[in-house]
């Protein structure tokens, strides 16, 4: 083993010849534009640029106070550390340091990793702090090394205080070590933000210090009201108001425009939303004008558009909605947290919207249980925009995507007269703990006629009965929400499989496999009423890839577009886009 393990020493980076010393803080680079803390007490900062000409990837890693002999950073799929990629940074028994790109096999064994593609340009310590700048492609071709992407990283990190050694015995699972994860998106998109115009001033609509429910699921509507403007004006940018303690608790929240004259009052509302819908006097407040969810930063639109507020005409209420997710049922907390607005009078071209795609928020879809990845597909046909787009089309900056808590990866398709286009986003390692609002590297133009079918593919492996669509965090969603401009009537372009086909699917399920369901049980009465086995799992996804489709194409007040929207047939792919090729001679092992 001694022999061995030198082996493996010599091929890594030794550092004791660059090493410059008496560091006390973790100094700023801008260099690196973009930097996150891996862990809660701050030890772990890191920091990366991004070379699109090259397809590398620049990072600055700083540890400090530094209590361990050796420590690694990097990716995985979901924040786990089996199966892992990592540059490892370690001290050996005579003070040498060295610095090594390593991997960790199923079940979180490490190895140091054949093909050395972390490349180090510089390291500093003074031994209490290190800080190390590396950098790495996009695509190592080694199938040992993460993949980086458009979409989710979790990056990860683990701290040991014993020996490189008894490190690479065979007998250290890396899960067993102090360790943690904090998800970013690595590959931002190069955007030239122009600064906000000098009479840029805000506001914020917060929650009035809520009393969350100690139950697991809560959404609270507030009703609230704009200040008073009687010119329009444009918001340009806005972001989450997080209580501090309460990152975990507040999942997402929107704040709806009430669609009704300025002179007409809606009623005052303060308390957990209603499971039947919206009351009457709510049901204006539906015009999205800010978003925020779990993990998101401040979103700025683009210099071409903002969101119309104020005017002769113009409503001053709004209603702030909040899903707290609550699992542990803690009583006592109270929320005040809210989206702050940030609002000029300098108006851009255009007015911006924001629609939602993918499915309906209803029961009619499900998931069977114990599945390692199940698609649910929603619809945005092209006989909807073909009635809702303007001639011209509409422009597409943003996309948000939004599932509960068995997503695993979400994507939207762009198809033309069959055609498939490019992808209008992707994150194939998505988490619903952290939905940012992300711009697309440039606008994607959107035609009339066109279509645009979100997928969410789930995970229900840890799950013995069906899980439901639904508005609960243990109920599932698969929406995107995109950010577009110039703003049209079309605000929800979303789908569900058609009643009639559902009802003939339980009405199988009942005669074929003796399952109790029948109609009158309701829809999520009779997915929890099937004994769920590969056979009938198949039967349901055949069900949701062949059947037509209800389709919600619906206007800011709620009514759908003229049309037949009851037993649609789906979108096809005549042309299905050609998948990217890597550019690998092999893949090493």
């Amino acid at each position: 083993m001694q022999s061995y393990v030198a082996g493996l020493f010599a091929k890594a980076y030794i550092l004791s010849v660059c090493l410059s010393s008496v560091l006390t803080v973790c100094p700023y680079d801008s260099n690196y534009p973009y930097s996150v803390f891996l862990d809660r007490d701050h030890h772990f900062d890191f920091s990366w640029r991004v070379n699109y000409k090259r397809e590398v990837m620049h990072f600055r890693v700083c540890v400090d106070k530094l209590n361990t002999t050796l420590f690694g950073i990097g990716f995985s799929n979901y924040g786990e550390m089996e199966n892992s990629d990592f540059a490892t940074y370690w001290t050996g028994a005579t003070g040498v340091h060295h610095f090594q790109d390593m991997f960790t096999d199923k079940n979180g064994i490490p190895h140091v990793d054949k093909k050395q593609d972390y490349m180090l340009e510089s390291a500093q310590t003074d031994g209490q702090q290190v800080i190390l700048q590396y950098w790495r492609k996009f695509d190592t071709c080694d199938m040992h090394d993460y993949i980086l992407d458009r979409g989710t990283t979790h990056v990860i990190y683990f701290a040991s205080s014993q020996s490189m050694e008894s490190f690479l015995s065979g007998l250290v699972n890396t899960s067993d070590l102090s360790s943690g994860l904090q998800r970013v998106q690595l590959l931002k998109p190069e955007l030239n933000l122009t600064p906000l115009p000098e009479d840029t001033w805000t506001f914020e609509v917060t929650a009035p210090n809520i009393l969350v429910p100690a139950k697991e699921t809560t959404y609270w509507w507030y009703t609230a009201k704009l200040p008073p403007l009687k010119k329009k004006h444009h918001i340009i940018k806005y972001e989450g108001i997080i209580q501090a303690g309460h990152e975990n608790l507040v999942h997402h929240m929107e704040v709806f425009h009430c669609e009704v004259a300025a002179n007409e009052i809606i009623r005052f509302f303060n308390g957990p939303g209603l499971a039947e819908g919206k009351p009457p006097e709510l049901e204006s407040c539906r015009k999205v004008i800010g978003a925020w969810a779990m993990g998101a930063s401040a979103m700025v639109l683009p210099e071409e558009a903002g969101f119309p507020l104020g005017g002769p005409n113009y409503s001053r209420y709004v209603l702030l909605e909040v899903h707290y997710n609550n699992p542990d049922m803690v009583a006592g907390m109270v929320d005040a947290s809210g989206i702050r607005f940030y609002v000029t009078s300098s108006l851009r071209r255009h007015d911006a919207g924001i629609m939602e795609l993918g499915l309906e928020y209803t029961n009619k879809m499900a998931i069977p249980p114990r599945q390692e990845i199940f698609p649910l597909t929603g619809y945005c046909i092209e006989e909807c925009t073909k009635v809702s787009l303007p001639a011209e089309g509409i422009y597409i900056y943003a996309s948000q995507l939004h599932t509960h808590l068995t997503g695993r990866s979400v994507y939207t398709k762009h198809v033309r007269n069959g055609v498939e286009l490019p992808e209008l986003n992707r994150d194939d390692h998505y988490s619903p703990h952290f939905q940012e609002i992300r711009r697309l590297p440039v606008p994607v133009r959107i035609l009339p006629g066109d279509a645009l079918i979100t997928t969410c593919e789930d995970r229900t492996t840890e799950r013995d009965n069906a899980t439901i669509g639904g508005f609960a965090i243990t109920d599932e969603m698969c929406v995107n929400y995109v950010h577009y401009y110039p703003v049209t009537d079309l605000e929800v372009c979303k789908s569900s499989v058609s009643t009639k086909a559902l009802q003939k699917f339980f009405s199988f399920m009942n005669k074929w496999d003796l399952d109790d369901t029948m109609p009158s049980k309701g829809d999520r009465a009779n997915y929890q009423s099937i004994r769920w086995t590969p056979l009938t799992t198949t039967l349901l996804k055949t069900l949701y890839m062949t059947s037509p489709i209800s389709m919600q194409c619906n206007q800011s007040d709620g009514h759908r577009f003229p049309g037949v929207w009851e037993g649609v047939g789906l979108t096809k792919i005549k042309k299905p886009l050609s998948l990217p090729t890597r550019r690998c001679k092999h893949i090493a092992s």
